[in-house]
């Protein structure tokens, strides 16, 4: 009972703000206000109950929330599987206001893979010519780990996707390649400097690298029960990547 009041209090929030009354919920919910009050208190209490729940996050727009939400729902489920409700419980509004703001699930899906995050990043990272090489990888490995572990969905729809669900990874799919050739383009500069082996193609390399932030932030945590930590990820990653790639006198 309580999860469902927190959860009508969070699309109330998104709808109203913080101006959202407890006759409001009362109404949402079906129940009386000496209920909800038993239940959850005052109303102040009842939102640092729902921002500690990641429910709602003062500042946050709802179309931002809406996504972080369908992100989660597709990491779950893949794109085809995921429905609005589902949707639209995660991100703590009502179905309604999803379909107002986003139209219908193929729109807000295209929406989601539009931008995916590690584009722009890894461009940054690998074109940057005054960063030294151990500097340039480990910012790329926290990168990977952290776009891996947060968007599993797109990961998988990038991997492993069906005919169907092309056209909600045609956009990841792009990125992600730009993103492969950028850092193929990184371990060929670093062969040209004598840092990384020449006797192995920078794709291999690239591969070699790839494969492992796949490991640590993927397979670990589901079949390992190994949290991710990405700051001790990071440099058991940089030390395998170095002896296995490293260029010998």
């Amino acid at each position: 009972m309580t999860e469902d009041i927190h959860h009508a209090a969070a699309a109330l929030y998104a709808e109203a703000g913080a101006e959202f009354t407890l006759d409001m919920l009362a109404t949402r919910t079906g129940l009386s206000r000496a209920t909800l009050y038993r239940r959850i208190g005052s109303k102040y209490r009842l939102i640092a109950a729902l921002v500690a729940e990641g429910l709602i996050r003062p500042g946050e727009s709802i179309e931002q929330r809406v996504l972080a939400a369908a992100r989660r729902v597709v990491g779950q489920y893949g794109f085809l599987a995921c429905t609005m409700d589902e949707i639209a419980r995660e991100a703590g509004i009502g179905v309604a206001t999803l379909y107002r703001r986003f139209g219908d699930r193929e729109s807000l899906l295209l929406q989601l893979s539009a931008e995916p995050p590690p584009r722009p990043v890894v461009r940054q990272t690998v074109s940057a010519t005054d960063t030294d090489a151990e500097g340039a990888l480990r910012q790329m490995i926290e990168i990977g780990l952290r776009y891996a572990a947060h968007d599993r969905g797109a990961v998988r729809a990038i991997l492993s996707a069906s005919k169907a669900e092309e056209p909600f990874v045609q956009t990841l799919r792009r990125a992600s390649a730009d993103a492969f050739d950028r850092t193929v383009a990184y371990m060929r500069t670093q062969q040209g400097a004598k840092v990384l082996r020449n006797d192995e193609s920078a794709e291999d390399l690239a591969m070699l690298l790839n494969g492992l932030i796949m490991q640590f932030a993927l397979f670990g945590p589901a079949y390992l029960d190994r949290p991710l930590d990405v700051e001790a990820d990071t440099e058991a990653i940089m030390g395998l990547f170095f002896n296995a790639a490293a260029h010998s006198a």
